[in-house]
């Protein structure tokens, strides 16, 4: 799926979560504090996910190993390519 298109998609849906939220808030008789909870949930919720989304977008962070590093780990662990035989 495209970049676009789920950012989209799921914006839509955390707005329609809230306007829903709000309709139906609108039956009960603390209407007030509902809407507030179902705004801030919506609001949290698409917050959290865009946050998320954009973080595996373009990580800050990745692994960053030295030459002689790589070279140590592919000599002595057990299941290395380089060769199959034991360390005298």
């Amino acid at each position: 799926m495209n970049k676009h298109i789920s950012l989209i998609l799921f914006t839509i849906f955390w707005i329609l979560f809230g306007v829903i939220g709000w309709i139906v808030a609108a039956c009960f008789k603390e209407r007030n504090l509902i809407r507030c909870c179902i705004l801030l949930t919506a609001v949290c919720c698409w917050l959290v996910w865009l946050v998320t989304f954009l973080m595996q977008m373009n990580p800050l962070v990745g692994p960053r190993v030295g030459q002689l590093n790589i070279l140590g780990m592919i000599s002595y662990w057990d299941n290395s390519y380089v060769h199959n035989e034991l360390d005298p």
